[in-house]
């Protein structure tokens, strides 16, 4: 007898195959779409980064107007703080700024948000490095042997010459044994240009610079309560020799030689005014150093010592500027300096 295959099962395999095959062509589609979609965004967008940069440069210009603007303003140029318009508070401002947004401004086909933040109110720590440095490790609670690792490896980091300190590292310290994860790299023997160089310096942790993020850390600040910082939160490569008492934390404010917590506490809170916060209507900024005498703890010896230390205006600003067109974005940072009332350097800028 003659087997016949049935004619079913071979309409049913041949309907399988069908399927895959369409199925697999509905991937590779969808997956050439997909991509196509992505290489033109990237493609409208990349035409699109000569405005964006524009846009960028429109918002720092901006930025100096609103702070060349500010010391038109009687009293309100005498000092810098965080109730001004320029710092996003209420005050600073005159007919002519109360004008003027630094969010969601129009600008061509998009969108720019300006924040400026001034940089007195870190220390320079190309200035202040070793003392102000000491310091804070003090107060964060590095252990003592490590401490004096960390300052004398940032004293042959800066200086130009070739000695190494005690506890510090040269060239061939780090050409061995780099700091994690980077690649071995020289000594710098200059300048701090970018605070993130302090990663590199021997003994320097992403918690000592970023701060210690669990109260389990054995290295948790010993005296600081709740408090928590970092070397980026007190320190900046550019700025003056003194911080601005009207900007500068509670935490910068402690590091000054002679201060402790309480008196910085009692400093930022008497310039906040009432309510506690700082930037509010309430705030009583100090238009003087003298007036430093309205905090309590402070005594004429205790002024004194603190003079040196302290200013009561700001001179370099950082900028950062938002442009957005539809869904793209890009974050500009310019550097700038007050060079008198109406006029400003601009001593870099960059996007990210």
């Amino acid at each position: 007898m003659n087997r016949h295959r049935p004619v079913h099962s071979e309409s049913g395999i041949a309907l399988i195959m069908v399927m895959v095959v369409v199925v697999a062509l509905g991937i590779m589609a969808a997956h050439f779409s997909f991509s196509m979609k992505i290489e033109t965004r990237l493609a409208i967008n990349t035409t699109r980064d000569p405005d964006m940069e524009w846009m960028g440069r429109s918002g720092v210009e901006l930025a100096k107007y609103v702070l060349a603007e500010k010391m038109r303003i009687p009293i309100e140029n005498q000092f810098d703080a965080l109730n001004q318009m320029w710092a996003g508070g209420p005050f600073g401002t005159n007919e002519v700024l109360a004008a003027i947004s630094l969010q969601g401004v129009p600008l061509g086909d998009g969108i720019i948000n300006v924040k400026i933040e001034d940089l007195e109110r870190r220390f320079n720590v190309n200035v202040h490095g070793p003392v102000i440095t000491s310091q804070a490790l003090l107060f964060m609670g590095v252990e003592p042997f490590q401490a004096s690792v960390i300052l004398d490896s940032l004293k042959d980091w800066v200086d130009p010459d070739i000695i190494t300190r005690l506890n510090g590292a040269d060239e061939e310290s780090y050409l061995v044994e780099p700091n994690s994860p980077f690649p071995p790299y020289l000594v710098k023997n200059g300048a701090i240009d970018d605070l993130s160089e302090l990663l590199l310096i021997k003994g320097i942790t992403p918690e000592i610079f970023y701060g210690f993020q669990s109260a389990e850390n054995p290295l948790m600040p010993t005296g600081m309560g709740s408090s928590n910082f970092g070397l980026s939160d007190l320190f900046t490569t550019v700025g003056g020799y003194q911080v601005n008492i009207n900007t500068a934390s509670a935490s910068v404010l402690q590091m000054i030689p002679g201060m402790d917590e309480n008196l910085a506490f009692e400093i930022v809170m008497t310039r906040a005014g009432f309510d506690g916060v700082d930037g509010t209507e309430d705030d009583l900024p100090f238009t003087r150093i003298q007036d430093l005498m309205m905090v309590p703890s402070i005594t004429p010896p205790v002024l004194q010592s603190m003079r040196r230390f302290v200013t009561h205006r700001s001179n370099t600003f950082e900028i950062i500027v938002e442009a957005r067109i539809d869904d793209y974005t890009r974050i500009f940072r310019a550097l700038i300096v007050r060079l008198n009332g109406r006029q400003f350097a601009t001593l870099n800028m960059r996007w990210e």
